[in-house]
């Protein structure tokens, strides 16, 4: 009964390990893909799995880790950062919020508004 459950223990543990290099392994060739598919320059958030987080500029890409410019208040050089080391990438989110969209298309109103009402006083005062 103790071999039993002694080989029991040792093939759940070598199963264990094997899913977990598998999914190491997939989830660096995801990043390695995502990293092509990006464009150069781009600006990223990376997350590492030692729990490191960085706003950087992607600048080129190799089989083994991504080129990248890290956003800080000093100027770093650019790091190479290997995909096993990667835990999450997202594109940085650009453009404008709904606040500045809506706060520039009100102020656009309320000029046109006055220049209407001052080209018609000037027709007015003739």
């Amino acid at each position: 009964m103790r071999k039993v459950i002694h080989l029991a223990t040792t093939t759940a543990l070598i199963l264990f390990l094997a899913a977990h290099s598998v999914a190491a392994q997939t989830s660096s060739e995801m990043w390695r893909s995502f990293a092509e598919r990006v464009d150069v320059g781009t600006e990223l958030n990376v997350r590492l799995n030692n729990g490191r987080r960085f706003r950087a500029t992607l600048v080129g890409v190799r089989d083994n880790a991504m080129m990248v410019q890290p956003k800080t208040r000093i100027p770093v050089p650019i790091q190479a950062v290997p995909y096993e080391d990667v835990m999450q990438i997202e594109r940085t989110r650009s453009g404008i919020g709904a606040g500045k969209a809506v706060a520039i298309g009100v102020a656009a109103g309320v000029g046109a508004f006055f220049a209407v009402v001052a080209l018609f006083m000037g027709i007015a005062g003739d």
